[in-house]
């Protein structure tokens, strides 16, 4: 078994616990390489003749002494792309719908994100947080120069990304041209390249300030294709198996299509999603290729961990169900090389009723359809009112400015100026006597009342049924049984 960073075809490929065979079709080492590199250039243009044009307009309006023009990108975009080459190109670029999109089939994979919500979001925090973000050098480099990942700003630059989704998610006119979740991704593009060119401008200045020879570009064309990858392939073969939930085929092609279209839109290459096989072997091969830890990559695990282990009532998990989540879904040597410490077996008890109850809902939802679309309806809407129309929503401005001797290190979780530790009871309402006494939260004890229940109902069925317990599984819970909406 091959754990080399240059497989060749035929290769059994060990990576971070997951293993596969490498193939002609997977994207290679001198293939990607040149990618760290290349950038989203038309991007980058726009963003210039975006700031030309504010400035001018300040000039005239303090010449003037009126009112200041307004600095959100996108409106300076849509207000000026028809007078603007360059814009005019970017608009229409991004507003260009491929012939190769099929509307109902991204209406369809939209879906898939609030059909295993849950699942979803778990997934998406211990195994695309902790460990893909925490893996990836370059992008970890770019990341601590932001500030974005230090403990006081960390909470709202999770909910960015998680607005980001509900909004591009929400309908499928959201994320048309024109829509709400078009925008938004327009507005991450602007920021992406209002990010780099930061950096770069420091780094002409200050070569040390960042290694481009080593990390490339920053926020380069690899690491565009490596986020998609993380947002689209990961829940699929990484993320959910591990819950016992194992989308179906149909679930995975449309969501691939799905998020397709938005590397479209934000700017990255698309052939590399084209899809299902191609994608997993994308996915497969940034595995091989890019995951990677440092000393970065532990001081952002940290602060995450820190971050999220502190959140208030009712999102509160306690640190021990975060860890035996983490050290499930990502393995121990990934754990290991970034400092996660492991759980009790309390915790793990606690993780295992909560794939029994996200096992038990996608088994319930396929079985009940009209409770599919409830779930996903319902989901969509609160959501949305809860996240999207927040007060303080984001608007994807470039809030997290990188500056030379600014770089964020491990930081305990503070609140008010308090150290909190692992203890977020601290400020977190009392849930009950029983989640104060084992320290956990509402979630959790949903958790362990699920998998109390499924351990129940097993072994029911064994003395009454006269099966043994491997049948039961089997029969109700195993994968097969929640394979997905065919």
């Amino acid at each position: 078994m091959s754990t080399r960073s240059s497989p060749q075809p035929g290769d059994q490929v060990s990576n971070w616990g997951y293993t596969f065979t490498w193939t002609e079709k997977h994207p290679s080492k001198q293939e990607i390489e040149p990618l760290r590199h290349q950038y989203d250039t038309l991007g980058a243009s726009a963003l210039e003749r975006l700031h030309a044009i504010r400035g001018v307009a300040v000039e005239e309006s303090k010449a003037k002494g009126t009112p200041m023009p307004s600095s959100d990108l996108y409106t300076l975009l849509r207000d000026n792309y028809a007078n603007d080459e360059v814009l005019s190109r970017f608009w229409e670029d991004t507003h260009t719908v491929p012939d190769w999109v099929d509307w109902e089939q991204l209406a369809r994979g939209q879906k898939f994100f609030y059909r295993y919500l849950i699942p979803n979001l778990v997934g998406f925090a211990v195994q695309g947080f902790i460990a893909e973000n925490s893996a990836v050098p370059g992008v970890i480099e770019v990341l601590v120069r932001t500030g974005g990942f230090s403990t006081r700003t960390l909470l709202g630059r999770i909910l960015e990304t998680f607005q980001w989704l509900i909004q591009i998610t929400h309908d499928l006119p959201a994320i048309q041209p024109g829509g709400s979740g078009h925008a938004a991704t327009m507005r991450v593009r602007l920021l992406h390249s209002s990010v780099r060119q930061r950096i770069l401008h420091l780094a002409n200045n200050r070569p040390s300030y960042f290694n481009t020879a080593k990390y490339g570009i920053p926020i380069n064309t690899l690491d565009s294709i490596h986020s998609i990858t993380a947002f689209a392939c990961n829940p699929m073969w990484l993320q959910l198996p591990k819950f016992g939930v194992h989308p179906s085929s149909s679930d995975i092609e449309d969501y691939i299509a799905f998020f397709r279209y938005v590397s479209h839109v934000i700017g990255s290459p698309t052939e590399y999603f084209v899809d299902a096989d191609t994608a997993k072997k994308t996915m497969e091969s940034m595995l091989v290729h890019e995951l990677r830890t440092t000393e970065t990559s532990r001081v952002i695990a940290f602060n995450f961990l820190e971050c999220v282990g502190n959140l208030p009532s009712p999102f509160y998990a306690s640190m021990g169900f975060i860890r035996a989540a983490s050290r499930w879904v990502n393995g121990r040597e990934m754990c290991e090389e970034l400092d996660v410490r492991g759980a009790g077996v309390f915790s793990y008890v606690v993780f295992m009723g909560y794939c029994c109850l996200v096992m038990g809902m996608a088994w319930l939802q396929r079985l009940i359809p009209g409770l599919d679309e409830w779930t996903i309806g319902f989901t969509r809407k609160h959501l949305y009112e809860g996240i999207v129309n927040r007060r303080s929503r984001s608007l994807f401005d470039f809030k997290y400015i990188p500056q030379v001797g600014k770089s964020t290190g491990r930081e305990r979780f503070t609140k008010d100026g308090t150290e909190k530790g692992d203890s977020a009871l601290l400020y977190a309402p009392v849930l009950s006597t029983v989640a104060n006494i084992v320290d956990i939260g509402a979630f959790e004890m949903a958790c362990l009342t699920a998998g109390l229940f499924v351990a129940t109902m097993m072994v029911l069925a064994i003395l009454f049924m006269g099966k043994t317990a491997p049948a039961v599984y089997t029969a109700y819970f195993a994968p097969h049984s929640v394979a997905g909406f065919a």
